[in-house]
């Protein structure tokens, strides 16, 4: 029997990206906001369609709970057309997948989860991602697992064009006043002796073809530099967008 397309098909190529166009309205938000969803809202829903995976929550109990990733963002898009053939899935998923930044905020737990869910041919469409990686005072040994496995899954299953890094800091009270500022040649020797405390950003080196980076600092109040580490990361912190962003530009990006 001659295979019979249903009759949405048959309308003009032009016609049809018109009608994706208005199901998939991001209300001109270019970004979208990827996020952990609230592990209460987690439990009581039934059988996600969406991965799910564990977190520990960020209070003294630091408990491990169960939830999934949810788009926070104020859109009104309606992805059920995507599942009724596969050529409507290739013609209308470079409109949501190619035309927006994806951001994470601090819930990298999301990234690995987000990316498998879609298909093969769809990861190639994004190219542009965000993210905030927390600092090393402020992080946990479950927060350096989860950005080592972040790192190793972009790096072989994901092509990434663009990446907005913005990098938690500390200052103190006094400012950053009589602290040292870190040059790309210091931190070019940190790598050569693989410095503990940057063992993320070595991560983050392995992650090839990325074209274009932005790299943002987030400073909050740290305690004053008691000790070699809270030293350091009070120094790297006044650095962040000069000379560490400029060491980033010289390792990460592809040489044209």
């Amino acid at each position: 029997m001659a295979h019979i397309q249903p009759p949405f098909m048959r309308l003009p190529c032009e016609l049809r990206l018109q009608i994706y166009n208005l199901l998939f309205d991001d209300k001109n938000n270019k970004i979208f906001e990827i996020r952990n969803e609230d592990p209460e809202v987690f439990k009581r829903r039934d059988a996600p369609k969406r991965t799910a995976y564990r977190v520990i929550g960020r209070d003294l109990v630091r408990q491990s709970l169960p939830t999934t990733y949810h788009l926070v963002t104020d859109v009104d898009i309606h992805t059920s057309i995507m599942a009724v053939n596969r050529k409507i899935h290739q013609e209308s998923s470079h409109l949501i997948y190619g035309r927006h930044t994806f951001s994470f905020g601090k819930d990298i737990e999301a990234i690995v989860p987000f990316f498998s869910d879609l298909t093969l041919p769809t990861r190639p469409l994004i190219a542009d991602i965000s993210l905030i990686k927390q600092g090393s005072v402020y992080s946990r040994d479950y927060d350096r697992c989860e950005w080592g496995n972040m790192c190793e899954f972009l790096r072989n299953d994901m092509h990434l064009d663009s990446l907005k890094l913005v990098v938690e800091g500390g200052r103190p009270s006094l400012g950053w006043d009589g602290l040292p500022k870190y040059s790309p040649a210091d931190f070019k020797t940190l790598s050569s002796v693989r410095y503990e405390a940057l063992d993320w950003v070595w991560e983050l080196l392995s992650i090839k073809g990325i074209r274009n980076l932005e790299v943002a600092s987030e400073i909050h109040h740290c305690p004053p530099s008691h000790s070699s580490a809270m030293a350091f990361f009070a120094a790297f912190s006044a650095s962040i967008e000069s000379g560490f962003a400029e060491f980033l530009r010289s390792e990460l990006l592809v040489k044209m």
